[in-house]
């Protein structure tokens, strides 16, 4: 009790103590001094006056009329000009930016470049204008008294515009960041708050401006501007009491939860209103940081990062959890994500199709050499299914060109086998191969003939290429009637290519892209529409410190970051990490975090399960058989290996007693084996 007793009184006393201690002559004789000054102002402009109604002298007029302070009414003039400047700027940059998003921009960087542009727009012409009044030379006041004040004034009132907007887009920001819903008269409130706080702050900075200009930093003029900062704090924080929940709300999503006790005292009490001003800066960091997730929210790069990041921070967690999912998803459900059978799902645009009818509107124009078309991609990125469509396409709109589709059967190796397989479908007799191809184009009608499953057509042995060499003969002949579409796995293409050399075998080759994460969204959550089952997620992937209406969108857009980045872009491996991380309880689906499969098993296995999975991943598919004559292994060592991955489902086995990766293990595998060199591409 002495001790707070005794600090009380230390403080209720300290300013006497100092005011006892100052030199009371030596602050009479300052303020004589400064009063002096003050007078001389006064005199001056006075003086300037009486020389302007009695006559001025001969090249003088122009500091005369400075030193009366008439200049300062240009700032009317110059206020009118500035506002019709801003909006003249701002309708044009509104215009430019409508142009260029209405222009499709393909650039990711160009659609990030607008969205800022678009955020900042309103503070561009008021920016340009204070730049400008900032490089205007400013005369000494001794030589042009008040009215070379003219350019820090203009220069105060573009401060007062910039303040008052920033001020209304801080607090809009606020409001909506703590998920506050702000309609048409709130919003015009908040509006008005702020006008009226920064109207009254106008007169202040023009007293504090023009007693720094004319007193030249003397103690009354310091006195003065102590005193505005000190009425602006005051007003801000007047402005700030009516959104200080907000603050908080915001502030609370920037800091650890450990934080709260200290910051939650800020959202009630009297004597914290004068805190308020201190959470500017911080909530212009989760602003910030909240636009630059935006800003680089399109960046592949930044989602595969953003993603994996998030999935290293909540590890041991989803290795916790994984032990209490217990549940069961309905197979109804499931069906409505099964890779095959599109017909009743609704259909994702990848941009596909426009590139066919390029390739096929140049063929069918002319009817030229130019007339092979192959695609080449991961497994189950859609390339059948593209192909199909366009197909169907062509079908529908005309009637001249016939469509042809083969699916190679499994290991076509004889050049005879294939020439009759083509010419049954377009029927022609290939039995002198090439040379009868070019002698029935003339007969031929107009034909699109795809070919599917291509990486059927060889195997990495010795003699086993025959039936590749004979395609690439038959897509040389002279045969512009007809026009090849060609699928085939990327692996096996890259194989082939460090064979035959990539520029020697097809000129023009599509490699189809992987989806992007709004693709692969749009295919899932269309998919679930279907269905009819509503979306709930998993308390990991929730962001409690967010609004609810936030939490949920963040939810969203952090599953589908770590469900893209997993399924690498691949449609059929998104389908099935969907399958695995959802469960089902009544008309409700449960999302969790997508999992991947760890390949450590893989690594520890040994060279020889390597070089089959590397023998399997080329071809795409192959029987026991077939792994023998490719790795040169023996039957009990494949079989022995087969049987290890089959349990890990690793690979799986079709009812054709051919081996193929599964999709979830497919991208786990390639890249162990492109890190072990095993691979072609």
């Amino acid at each position: 009790m002495t001790l707070h007793k005794t600090t009380f009184f230390t403080l209720l006393f300290a300013p006497l103590s100092v005011w006892a201690a100052v030199d009371r002559t030596a602050v009479v004789s300052l303020l004589e001094r400064e009063w002096g000054e003050l007078q001389s102002v006064i005199a001056g402009v006075l003086g300037a006056w009486t020389l302007l109604l009695q006559g001025m002298p001969s090249g003088e007029e122009i500091s005369i009329i400075a030193r009366t302070g008439l200049p300062l009414l240009l700032l009317l003039p110059l206020r009118s000009l500035s506002r019709w400047f801003a909006a003249w700027l701002t309708g044009y940059l509104r215009g430019l930016h409508n142009q260029l998003v209405s222009g499709d921009i393909k650039h990711k960087g160009l659609r990030a470049l607008t969205r800022f542009v678009t955020s900042i727009t309103p503070l561009v012409p008021w920016l340009l204008l204070l730049w400008g009044a900032m490089i205007v030379p400013v005369f000494p006041s001794s030589e042009a008294g008040p009215g070379g004040a003219l350019p820090l004034l203009y220069a105060v009132y573009v401060i007062y515009v910039l303040v008052n907007l920033s001020l209304e887009w801080f607090l809009l920001s606020a409001c909506q960041g703590a998920g506050s819903y702000l309609n048409s008269e709130t919003t015009e409130l908040l509006e008005r708050r702020s006008h009226s706080v920064t109207s009254l702050l106008l007169l202040p900075w023009v007293v504090i401006t023009l007693s720094e200009y004319l007193l030249q930093s003397t103690a009354v003029s310091h006195l003065i501007g102590a005193l505005v900062w000190l009425f602006s704090w005051l007003m801000l924080s007047y402005l700030l009491n009516f959104y200080r929940e907000p603050l908080v709300i915001n502030l609370k999503r920037l800091t650890p939860e450990r934080f709260d006790p200290v910051i939650e005292p800020l959202a009630a009490g009297r004597i914290t209103v004068f805190l308020l001003p201190l959470l500017i800066p911080l909530n212009l960091v989760l602003f910030f940081r909240a636009f630059l997730e935006q800003l680089l929210g399109e960046f592949a790069w930044y989602q595969r990062l953003s993603a994996r990041w998030f999935r290293m921070r909540n590890q041991l967690q989803e290795d916790a959890e994984e032990a209490e999912v217990a549940e069961c998803t309905d197979e109804n459900y499931l069906r409505w994500f099964e890779s095959y059978g599109e017909a009743e799902y609704p259909i994702i645009n990848t941009g596909l199709s426009d590139v066919f009818q390029r390739y096929y509107i140049a063929w069918i124009a002319d009817r030229g050499d130019d007339n092979v078309l192959l695609m080449t991609g991961e497994p189950g990125i859609g390339k059948k299914s593209a192909v199909k469509r366009f197909c169907k396409e062509i079908a529908a709109g005309s009637q001249e060109v016939r469509i042809s589709m083969l699916d190679i059967p499994a290991r076509t190796l004889d050049a005879n086998t294939l020439f009759g397989l083509v010419g049954e479908q377009i029927g022609v007799d290939l039995a002198d191969g090439p040379v009868a191809l070019a002698n029935a184009n003339e007969a031929l009608e107009p034909t699109v003939l795809v070919l599917n499953n291509a990486e059927n057509l060889f195997l990495a042995d010795v003699g086993a290429l025959d039936a590749w060499q004979a395609l690439l003969s038959l897509t040389n002949a002279r045969a512009g009637n007809l026009f090849w579409m060609i699928v085939m796995n990327n692996q096996s293409w890259a194989y082939l290519c460090n064979v035959f050399g990539r520029d020697y075998q097809m000129r023009n080759v599509v490699r189809v892209k992987r989806w992007t994460q709004a693709e692969i969204r749009s295919l899932i959550l269309s998919r679930n529409q279907q269905s009819g089952y509503r979306l709930r997620y998993d308390d990991v992937l929730m962001d409690t410190r967010a609004p609810a209406n936030n939490s949920l969108r963040n939810a969203e857009q952090r599953y589908f970051s770590l469900l893209w980045d997993a399924s690498r872009g691949v449609p059929v491996t998104a389908l099935r990490l969907w399958q695995e991380s959802v469960t089902t309880r009544r008309n409700e689906v449960t999302v969790r975090v997508p999992r991947i499969p760890s390949g450590s098993r893989i690594e520890k296995s040994g060279s020889n399960q390597s070089f089959i999975l590397a023998a399997i991943v080329t071809h795409g598919t192959l029987n026991t058989a077939e792994i023998m004559r490719v790795t040169n292994l023996s039957e009990n060592v494949v079989r022995f290996s087969l049987k290890a991955t089959l349990e890990d489902e690793i690979v799986e086995k079709g009812e054709d007693g051919r081996y193929r990766i599964t999709a979830l293990w497919y991208h786990t595998v390639v890249s162990i084996l492109n890190r072990m060199n095993m691979l072609h591409e």
